[in-house]
C-alpha cells in the first residue's frame, strides 16, 4: 500500500511536468521566417555582423559608425577597449525576427542595444538620414552601457539610478542636437496647455514620453552649463543618483533646474507661439471625444465621402478604420490583427494606404511571415480580399494606386537603397523606376498617371552642410524616367506631397520656419503659398509619417494635427485655407531650437552641422572581412548560497545554494543553459544542461537533467528504546524523507507559422528512482532523547518514454491583468510509453469579446487520459477544483457539502477526463483613463462577475466510496459542478497578479456553502 501510494504522488508529478516544462503555454511567436548568414567587417572600434550581398554597403556603415564614435567619444571622454559588436539587418521585417534580442520587436522599436554583451541591433530603414540617426542613438547607448560597466565605482547595475528620460533623452541630444521641429513641436505644445512636467514628474510618470521630453531637458543642460558637463553628469548619476550628480555637477538642486528649464521653454516659444494661428481650418472631424487619441495616416477617398485612418480609440492596438468624411462617424473597422491572424502588424509609422480609383477597395503594408505585403480591403464588406507579395522587394511603404487602378507603386527598400517601384496588379510583376543612392519616399499619381510626385533626399544645386539628407520635392515622367528637382525650402524637410484636384500644383508639408504646415507649389512659376500657420503642426507619429490626403474628385483635403497632446483629423475644402506667399528660399529654424538659444560650449551641435562634411576618421581600407565566429559568451549568471539549520529537536544542518548561467553567441541563434543546486544534502544536488537553437522556422532544444523532488510524512508509535539497564518505552516521533530523483533527456521544438500560431513537439525518456531516510525522534515524558537515521526501503525505480506535439494558437491583447480581446487555443496530445501506457489528450479554448468599457471572456477546456493506464490507481486523478478552474469547489466546500446533506463525492471532484467552461465580465476598474473606471497611475485592477462549470468522470470508479465516506458502494451519479460570483484582479507592479474571490456554488443550500478564495496569477 505504502509502495503505490508513493508511486501515484510522483505518477501525478510527471504527468503534469510534461506541459510546464515545455514552451509557454500560450502566448505570441517571435517571428523566425528566415535564417540569416551573417558575415563578418572588423574596424577599428567596431565588429560589424551583415549578409548584405555587396559588402561595400556594410563598409559604408561601418564607416558612418566610426563616425559617430569620434563625435560621441569627443563629448562622452570614454574609449572602447575592445570591438563593439553591431548587428545590422536588412530592413524592419528581419530586424523583428533578430535572436540576440529576446522578446517581440514591435514596429515603432528603431534599433535596440543591449547592455550584457553591448550588441547594437538594428536595421536599414527606408531614409538614410533615419539610419544614420537610429545608428547615432544605439552607439550613445553603447558609450552608456560601457561608461557604466568600466567606470569608477559604477558597474552594470548602476544603470538603474539612471532615470529612462536621462537614458533616452541623451541618445537622442547627442544624435538630433538642439534644433529638432519634432522635438520642438511637443515642447510648444506643452507650453501652450501649460503641461511642463516637473523632473521628478519627467522620472516618475509614464506618460512623458522620456525620448523627446529627455531631448528638451538634455539640450537645456547642455546649453545652459555647456556639453562638457554631459560626462560627469551622467556618471555621477549612475553613482549617487540624479539629485545628488545635479547638485555635485552643476552646482544647483533639482527642483532649481527644472523650474529653470521651464521658464527657458515658456519664456522662448510665447513669442512664436502668438505668430501662429490659435483656430485649424476646417471641421475638426476625429479626435478624442469621438474616436482615439492619436488618429493618424487619414487617407480621403476618390469622390471625397469616406476616410480611412489608423487609430487606438480600442485602446488594446492601433487598428485600421472607415470613417464618413463629412460628419466623422466611425462606420466600421476595416482591419484589424485579430480578426486576420496571418498578419503580424501594420506598418503604422511609415505608410497610411491607398484608395482604388473606384473607391471600392483599399490597400496598405502589412508585416506578414518575414517580410512586407499589401493587404487589400474590399471597403464594402472590410474583408481583406488578399494579401500579396510585390516580388523583388520584400520591405516598402507609402503605396500609391495608379488612376487606371492597374497599378500600385510603392518606395521599397532593397539591399540597404531606397527607391520607387511600380508593381502590376494584373501581371503580377515589378518594374523599379528609380536606381540610385538616394532615398525616394511618399509617392502620389498625377491625375493623368503620367508623373510620379515624391520626396527625395537628393540634394538641390548649392545645397550643402547640415542640410544633407534633408528631403526635397522630386517628380518623376514614367515614359522618360526624367527626375525633375523643385528648388524650394533647401535644408527644409519637405514632405508628403500631392498633386492638387484638378491642377498640376502640389500641395506638400514642410518645416522650413520650424512649425510643420501645408504649402502650395505652383509648378509653372516656382513660387509658393503657405496654407496653414499652427503652432504646433501637422504630423503623424514621426516626421516621416504621412499626414496629409486630397480627394481626388473634389478639392477636399483631409489632414493630422498634433494639439494637446493628442492627433486629431480635420477636414476642409481646399478654397478655405489662407494662401500667403512665402518666397521659396526661406528658412528660419529658430522656432524648432529646444532652448536656450545662446548656448555654452555647444560642441554637440557643432559637431553635428559639421558631420556631413566631414569625412570618417577611419578609411574604407581600415575595414576587413573576418571569419564569423559564434563567439559563446556568457549572457547571465544568478545565484545564491547559504545554511539552513534546524534548531527544533534534533539539531540538523544542510546547504542551500545554487547557480544559473545562461550562454548565447553574438547573433543569438544558439543558446546554451546551464544551472546547478543544492538544497539540503549531498543527496539533494540537482542539475541540468540544456541547448536551444533558435534560427530558423524550425526552433528545437534538447536537454539533460539530474532533478531531485523532496516531500515527506509524518507519523508516531510507541516504540521500546534499549539502554543499559533494559528496555525503555518511549514515543517515536517518525519523519520519513522521500527523495524522488528524475533523470531525463528531452528534445524540444517549435515550427512558427506566424506571430499567433505555432506547432509544438519533443519528447524525452525519464528515469525515476527513490530514496527513503527514516528519522526516528526519541522522547520520553515529552523530553526528547535522541535522533536515530536509518535509510528503509524504497519503491523499484522505473522509466518511462514521453512523445507530444501540440497545435498552439494566440492573438490576445491583455489588459491589466487577463485578456481583453482576441482568442487562444491549444490542442495537445501525449504519448507514454514503458512504464505507462496512457494518451493524454488536452483541448483549450478561449474567446474574448471586447465591448467597451468591459470584455466578455468565455473558456472551454476538456483534460482527458486514455490507455490501459489511465485508470489503474497508480496515477493521482485529474481534478476540476483547482480555482484556475472552477471556483468555490475546494476541500472546505466538500466537507460542508456533506454537514449539508448534498450528495457530492469525491467522484465528483476526481476523474480520468474533465470538462470546464468558464464565462466572465471584465471590467478594467483602475488604472489608465481611457480603459478604466477609475484613474489611477499605480493601482491597476479589473472586477469580475464569472460563472464557472466543471465536470469529472471516469470510464470506471477510481475511489471507492468506503474509503472516504465510510458508506457503502453506491451508483455513481457524474454531474456537474456550477458556481458564481465576483472576483477582483490586482496586478502588484507588474511582479505578481493576485485574485481575491467569492463563489456562490449552485448548489442545495448554496449560499450557506459560499465562500471565499484567493487565485494568483493572471486571468485565464
Amino acid at each position: 500500500m505504502y509502495r503505490k501510494r508513493l508511486s501515484s504522488q510522483i505518477a501525478a508529478l510527471l504527468l503534469l511536468f510534461p506541459l510546464l516544462a515545455q514552451a509557454q503555454y500560450f502566448g505570441r511567436n517571435k517571428p523566425a521566417y528566415t535564417k540569416f548568414e551573417f558575415q563578418v567587417l572588423h574596424s577599428p572600434h567596431f565588429e560589424f555582423y551583415h549578409y548584405f550581398n555587396d559588402p561595400q554597403d556594410a563598409v559604408k556603415l561601418v564607416l558612418d559608425a566610426e563616425k559617430w564614435y569620434a563625435m560621441h567619444q569627443a563629448v562622452l571622454k570614454d574609449t572602447f577597449s575592445t570591438r563593439n559588436p553591431i548587428i545590422m539587418y536588412k530592413n524592419h521585417a528581419d530586424f523583428q525576427q533578430t535572436t540576440a534580442i529576446s522578446g517581440e520587436i514591435g514596429v515603432g522599436t528603431g534599433g535596440v542595444t543591449e547592455g550584457l554583451k553591448n550588441r547594437v541591433v538594428m536595421p536599414v530603414t527606408l531614409s538614410d538620414r533615419q539610419t544614420d540617426h537610429v545608428l547615432g542613438h544605439e552607439l550613445v547607448h553603447a558609450f552608456q552601457y560601457h561608461m557604466m560597466r568600466s567606470g569608477d565605482s559604477t558597474n552594470l547595475y548602476s544603470i538603474r539610478n539612471l532615470p529612462l528620460w536621462m537614458v533616452e533623452g541623451l541618445a537622442e541630444y547627442m544624435s538630433i542636437g538642439s534644433v529638432d521641429p519634432n522635438t520642438a513641436m511637443w515642447m510648444r505644445d506643452a507650453v501652450i496647455k501649460d503641461d511642463i512636467p516637473t523632473i521628478k514628474d519627467l522620472t516618475r510618470k509614464p506618460r512623458y514620453f522620456p525620448y523627446r521630453w529627455g531631448q528638451a531637458l538634455w539640450s537645456f543642460i547642455g546649453g545652459s552649463f555647456g556639453d562638457d558637463k554631459i560626462a560627469p553628469l551622467f556618471e555621477a548619476t549612475g553613482k549617487y543618483g540624479f539629485e545628488r550628480a545635479v547638485e555635485t555637477v552643476l552646482g544647483v538642486d533639482a527642483e532649481t533646474l527644472g523650474n529653470m528649464w521651464k521658464t527657458s521653454l515658456q519664456n522662448y516659444y510665447k513669442p512664436y507661439i502668438a505668430q501662429t494661428d490659435t483656430i485649424a481650418t476646417g471641421t475638426k472631424l476625429l479626435h478624442p471625444e469621438n474616436a482615439g487619441t492619436m488618429n493618424i495616416s487619414p487617407v480621403i477617398s476618390p469622390n471625397g465621402r469616406y476616410i480611412a485612418y489608423l487609430s487606438e480609440q480600442n485602446v488594446l492596438s492601433l487598428d485600421l478604420f472607415l470613417a464618413d468624411a463629412r460628419t466623422g462617424k466611425v462606420i466600421k473597422q476595416l482591419a484589424n490583427t485579430i480578426r486576420y491572424e496571418h498578419l503580424d502588424n501594420f506598418n503604422f509609422l511609415e505608410s497610411a494606404g491607398t484608395w482604388s480609383p473606384d473607391g471600392n477597395k483599399f490597400a496598405f503594408v502589412v508585416f506578414s511571415r518575414g517580410r512586407n505585403r499589401l493587404a487589400i480591403v474590399d471597403v464594402a464588406r472590410a474583408h481583406v480580399l488578399e494579401v500579396v507579395d510585390v516580388p523583388g522587394v520584400v520591405a516598402f511603404s507609402y503605396p500609391s494606386w495608379s488612376p487606371d487602378g492597374s497599378s500600385i507603386v510603392v518606395a521599397g527598400l532593397a539591399e540597404g537603397k531606397s527607391d520607387l517601384y511600380l508593381y502590376n496588379l494584373k501581371t503580377r510583376k515589378t518594374t523599379q523606376l528609380t536606381k540610385d543612392n538616394y532615398s525616394d519616399v511618399m509617392p502620389y499619381w498625377s491625375a493623368d498617371g503620367s508623373r510620379l510626385v515624391f520626396s527625395s533626399d537628393r540634394p538641390t544645386p548649392g545645397q550643402a552642410g547640415n542640410s544633407k539628407g534633408r528631403f526635397n520635392l522630386a517628380e518623376l515622367t514614367l515614359a522618360t524616367g526624367q527626375i525633375h528637382l523643385f528648388n524650394v525650402f533647401a535644408g527644409a524637410d519637405n514632405l508628403n506631397p500631392v498633386y492638387a484636384p484638378n491642377s498640376d500644383d502640389i500641395l506638400f508639408l514642410s518645416d522650413r520656419d520650424g512649425y510643420r504646415n501645408m504649402y502650395r507649389l505652383n509648378r509653372a512659376d516656382n513660387t509658393v503659398q503657405r496654407l496653414t500657420n499652427y503652432a504646433t503642426g501637422i504630423s503623424g507619429i514621426t516626421a516621416l509619417s504621412p499626414a496629409m490626403s486630397v480627394a481626388r474628385d473634389e478639392a477636399t483635403v483631409v489632414y493630422s494635427h498634433y494639439q494637446r497632446g493628442n492627433y486629431s483629423i480635420y477636414s476642409s475644402p481646399l478654397a478655405a485655407f489662407k494662401a500667403q506667399p512665402v518666397p521659396s528660399d526661406s528658412v528660419d529654424f529658430r522656432a524648432a531650437i529646444l532652448p536656450p538659444q545662446s548656448r555654452v560650449n555647444p560642441l554637440v551641435d557643432q559637431q553635428l552641422a559639421q558631420m556631413y562634411n566631414t569625412a570618417s576618421p577611419v578609411k574604407a581600407e581600415q575595414v576587413k572581412a573576418v571569419p564569423y565566429r559564434p563567439q559563446f559568451k556568457l549572457d547571465m549568471i544568478s545565484g545564491s548560497a547559504g545554511v539552513g539549520v534546524q534548531s527544533a529537536g534534533p539539531i540538523r544542518s544542510g546547504l542551500q545554494g545554487g547557480v544559473n548561467m545562461l550562454f548565447s553567441d553574438i547573433v543569438g541563434n544558439n543558446q546554451i543553459f546551464g544551472a546547478v543546486s543544492l538544497n539540503g544534502e549531498i543527496y539533494d544536488f540537482g542539475a541540468m544542461a540544456a541547448y536551444l537553437r533558435q534560427t530558423g522556422k524550425i526552433q528545437w532544444g534538447v536537454s539533460l537533467s539530474h532533478i531531485p523532488y523532496l516531500s515527506a510524512r509524518i507519523g508516531s508509535r510507541t516504540d521500546t528504546l534499549q539502554t543499559s539497564e533494559g528496555g525503555v518505552p518511549v514515543d517515536n516521533l517518525i519523519l520519513q524523507q522521500i527523495r524522488t530523483y528524475q533523470d531525463q533527456i528531452a528534445l524540444m521544438g517549435n515550427y512558427v507559422i506566424s506571430t499567433t500560431r505555432r506547432v509544438e513537439f519533443g519528447g524525452g525518456i525519464s528515469h525515476y528512482s527513490y530514496r527513503i531516510d527514516q528519522f526516528n525522534n526519541y522522547y520520553t515524558n515529552g523530553f526528547y532523547i535522541r535522533t536515530d537515521r536509518e535509510k528503509i526501503d524504497a519503491p523499484d525505480g522505473f522509466m518511462f518514454e514521453q512523445l507530444y506535439a501540440a497545435y498552439v494558437g494566440d492573438n490576445s491583447l491583455f489588459g491589466l491583468t487577463s485578456p481583453l480581446a482576441g482568442r487562444r487555443y491549444r490542442l495537445h496530445v501525449e504519448r507514454y510509453f514503458g512504464e505507462f501506457n496512457v494518451y493524454n489528450l488536452l483541448a483549450d479554448y478561449r474567446q474574448y469579446i471586447r465591448i467597451k468599457p468591459s470584455s466578455l471572456a468565455f473558456r472551454a477546456l476538456h483534460h482527458a487520459r486514455y490507455g490501459q493506464d489511465a485508470e489503474n490507481g497508480r496515477l493521482s486523478p485529474l481534478t476540476i477544483i483547482y480555482p484556475f478552474y472552477i471556483r468555490g469547489f475546494g476541500d472546505e466546500y466538500f466537507i460542508r457539502s456533506q454537514e449539508q446533506g448534498n450528495p457530492i463525492s469525491f467522484n465528483n471532484l476526481y476523474g480520468s477526463r474533465i470538462v470546464v467552461a468558464n464565462m466572465e465580465l471584465r471590467l478594467p476598474f483602475t488604472g489608465p483613463e481611457r480603459l478604466t473606471q477609475i484613474k489611477s497611475g499605480f493601482l491597476f485592477s479589473d472586477l469580475n462577475l464569472f460563472v464557472d462549470g466543471g465536470l469529472a468522470w471516469s470510464e470506471n470508479r477510481l475511489f471507492n466510496e468506503t474509503e472516504f465516506s465510510g458508506q457503502f458502494d453506491r451508483e455513481i451519479e457524474y454531474r456537474p459542478l456550477i458556481s458564481t460570483g465576483i472576483s477582483a484582479r490586482i496586478n502588484l507592479f507588474g511582479a505578481i497578479i493576485v485574485e481575491p474571490f467569492y463563489a456562490i456554488p449552485l448548489e442545495k443550500n448554496g449560499m450557506k456553502l459560499a465562500n471565499f478564495g484567493v487565485n494568483i496569477g493572471p486571468g485565464w
